[in-house]
């Protein structure tokens, strides 16, 4: 019994200590939480040196969802990671910043976006934590959480196309900025 825990154990730590090639600095990636939401995105990070790297997103959804109902926006996200172990492995940190354009109405739970349409522009930053699975020599899963502040430039319309500008505003906007589920691949 005592040698069946032993070779549990053994295979359990064989199978969650972490394995990199050497040559793992560039990877592209896709989040998946993205996909979701009909959101073209694609992501890529490069490694910098043995704890930091550097990661971009661009997401891009270019939908009418029918009746004037739309989530369209381009969204850049830039992001300097610092790892707590060696890059691409395991936990992570980082510091973002995003800049969108977006124009986006009649739809959502939000009875203020469902019943307008606000069009305009995104700019913040935040901070990031994140986790990464090595699942193979060329493939990891990720999964991160950003937090931050985001500053939001609108004009607002009235549900139906073509209704009149109803007002130009801002919103100061505190709390999650981003969620991820990514499948990474390396290409280098």
């Amino acid at each position: 019994m005592r040698h069946s825990y032993l070779f549990i154990i053994a295979i359990m730590l064989a199978v969650m200590t972490p394995r990199i090639a050497p040559a793992q600095s560039i990877a592209v990636k896709s989040n998946v939480l993205y996909d979701l939401t009909g959101t073209l995105n694609l992501g890529g990070e490069i490694r910098c040196d043995d704890t930091h790297s550097f990661n971009l997103s661009v997401n891009y959804n270019p939908w009418n969802l029918g009746e004037n109902k739309k989530m369209k926006h381009i969204l850049i996200q830039p992001e300097y990671r610092w790892w707590l172990n060696e890059t691409f492995i395991g936990s992570f940190f980082g510091v973002q910043a995003h800049f969108a354009q977006y124009n986006f109405g009649g739809t959502t739970p939000f009875t203020t976006v469902k019943n307008n349409r606000y069009q305009g522009n995104l700019i913040g930053c935040g901070i990031t934590y994140g986790h990464q699975w090595l699942l193979s020599t060329f493939w990891s899963l990720e999964a991160s959480i950003s937090v931050g502040y985001a500053h939001l430039t609108y004009d607002k319309y009235g549900p139906a196309k073509g209704d009149a500008l109803i007002e130009k505003s801002h919103f100061n906007y505190v709390g999650p900025t981003q969620l991820g589920i990514s499948f990474i691949y390396f290409i280098q």
